[in-house]
């Protein structure tokens, strides 16, 4: 069965004693919950063998740096390959999602195999241009492996109201959104949940590094501990004024 935003809804109003969570313009805030927890989900540092493409339709010419391809459905890279007119494989290491590479000596004497890509440019739903370093030497089928990009949630149910992550990983998304709509409501059991939907993330999501992990718990709980930094200084205020 594919899970539904409302599934999820009905799943958590039991835990909060049934707030409308879809109440407000736009079925919010349930819309806005579950399209946070899915960009997070689906996004970097996390890939998933569910939501991978690969695309092998761009071949390099002999001394041009920069190429863009038409991939609509492209979110981030994740690996590239260079087969050349041999059939010999050689993997890219070196690939940027955010960083930009410079502009390289594109004569024939500077020309290599590519060591390195970065994403140059992206128009989501459209296009992403890539850019190699060094200049490329020779004609290279290009062996592009990425994360596609998450359409929005729009709806509760139907096509738009599905989470598009396989019912099998619904202990994530189902605590995460437990945790919001408990935050919501002021119920101290909101950082009890939230540990759960994280600790199935991280233990379901493969190939990170200890310092990948680390940064993006960093960035997560960030938002905890400035909500309780300003709740300390609403109170430290109220007393202050005898209140």
């Amino acid at each position: 069965m594919a899970t539904t935003i409302q599934n999820t809804i009905d799943f958590a109003s039991a835990y909060i004693q049934y707030p409308p969570l879809s109440a407000g313009a736009g079925n919010q805030p349930a819309l806005g919950i579950a399209n946070e927890i899915q960009n997070m989900i689906l996004n970097a540092p996390f890939t998933w063998g569910f939501n991978r493409k690969e695309d092998s339709t761009l071949k390099t010419v002999a001394g041009t740096q920069d190429y863009t391809v038409n991939l609509t459905d492209f979110s981030f890279l994740e690996k590239v390959s260079l087969t050349d007119a041999n059939g010999a494989v050689f993997e890219i290491l070196d690939v940027k999602n955010t960083a930009a590479l410079g502009k390289a000596d594109a004569s024939i004497n500077k020309q290599q195999r590519p060591n390195a890509v970065c994403v140059l440019m992206v128009a989501y739903g459209t296009s992403v241009t890539l850019r190699f370093m060094g200049v490329p030497n020779a004609i290279y089928t290009v062996t592009l492996t990425y994360q596609k990009l998450v359409t929005p949630l729009a709806a509760l149910t139907g096509g738009t109201g599905t989470w598009a992550i396989p019912d099998q990983y619904l202990d994530i998304y189902n605590n995460l959104f437990v945790g919001e709509a408990m935050a919501i409501v002021d119920d101290a059991r909101s950082a009890q949940y939230r540990q759960r939907g994280v600790a199935a993330l991280l233990a379901k999501a493969e190939g990170l590094t200890e310092m990948e992990k680390n940064l993006f718990l960093e960035q997560y709980w960030m938002r905890d501990r400035q909500m309780l930094a300003g709740t300390l200084r609403t109170q430290q205020a109220a007393q202050s004024r005898g209140v």
